[in-house]
């Protein structure tokens, strides 16, 4: 017998290509069989997506789900605001398909994938309702890389983030480990590299940046070396660090950390945790900052929700702008 959603209308999206729905998405696609209210689009690759949205506004469904990783989320949750009327948005809600998913781990149904398929099946099997653990986010518009793209993400870094990022790559995600357990195991290894100044992940990036609040309390930094670069959207990021302490009530979460802070192996700690010990200050190099806009200038790469991309060049700014807010449903 096919279970029902009442008049809950749902449609879903899914990267097949993404980490964990390289082993799932066969189960998934069997799953879904006995949910035929549930419209599943399977798209492997941006342009697929891009067509495929415009249609979907025009459905107008109650509820999008979006099954993949971090890139793939920011790419849609994008693509829906550029396509869907602002006084309709649909409700998100986020399976972690992907491989770090940390986005998920914020804002989706579980950061465990089984988990999540769980809680959505069994949130169908409740009749959707569209009532519960509802978090409202924005997501970061990016503008200014070389390739003239416009980009979306919930999380920006660079600096140590890059080697960090590289060292993922090579070491961990490439021996098929993910969720937080290998993030935790990355930032591990990059903290033990940065504490010992170790040149494979010591290399500060140099950067000049402006923070608009939108209260006309502008800041402004000149050009300095930044060891640690890092602006987000999302609440927690994995393993629950929360490294913004700023308490500004703008979206845009950024905090800088300049190379050659002072007591980085005792200050550190309680950045991650957003509650700056007496060494966190901006005389030993430690600043977080809220925005609704950023300028970053720098010439070099970035990592924003797992994508890595070159900037312009110190002439073009690097323009981060917070968009929306989208309404995340946390089924349980």
């Amino acid at each position: 017998m096919s279970k029902t959603s009442g008049a809950t209308r749902i449609c879903m999206i899914s990267n097949p290509t993404s980490g964990n729905n390289r082993k799932w998405q066969v189960d998934i696609e069997a799953r879904l069989a006995a949910y035929p209210q549930v419209a599943h689009h399977v798209t492997r690759s941006p342009q697929e997506a891009e067509a495929l949205v415009p249609d979907l506004a025009a459905a107008q469904p109650d509820v999008v789900v979006i099954n993949g990783g971090d890139g793939t989320i920011a790419a849609a949750l994008g693509m829906i605001l550029t396509h869907w009327p602002r006084d309709s948005l649909p409700l998100i809600i986020i399976l972690p398909g992907g491989t770090a998913n940390m986005t998920a781990g914020d804002i989706g149904t579980a950061s465990s994938h089984r988990r999540a398929l769980k809680r959505f099946f069994r949130w169908l099997d409740r009749g959707a309702p569209l009532s519960g653990d509802i978090r409202t986010r924005h997501i970061m518009r990016v503008t200014g890389a070389a390739d003239g793209h416009i980009r979306h993400g919930m999380f920006l870094g660079t600096g140590a983030i890059m080697q960090a990022t590289r060292f993922a790559h090579k070491n961990v995600h490439s021996r098929g480990l993910g969720g937080e357990i290998s993030l935790g195991i990355i930032l591990i290894r990059s903290v033990w590299g940065l504490i010992r100044q170790d040149p494979r992940f010591y290399q500060p990036t140099h950067v000049a940046m402006t923070v608009q609040s939108g209260t006309g309390a502008d800041v402004t930094r000149d050009t300095a070396p930044m060891l640690i670069l890092v602006a987000s959207t999302l609440g927690r990021l994995f393993l629950g660090i929360r490294p913004f302490w700023a308490k500004d009530a703008a979206p845009i979460g950024l905090t800088a950390i300049r190379g050659g802070a002072r007591r980085f192996a005792r200050a550190f700690p309680s950045v991650l945790r957003g509650r700056p010990n007496r060494h966190v200050t901006a005389e030993n190099g430690y600043e977080s900052f809220r925005g609704e806009r950023l300028e970053l200038r720098f010439d070099g790469e970035l990592n924003l929700d797992g994508e890595l991309f070159a900037t312009s060049g110190t002439d073009v700014p690097l323009v981060i702008r917070a968009e929306g807010p989208i309404r995340f449903l946390r089924p349980r």
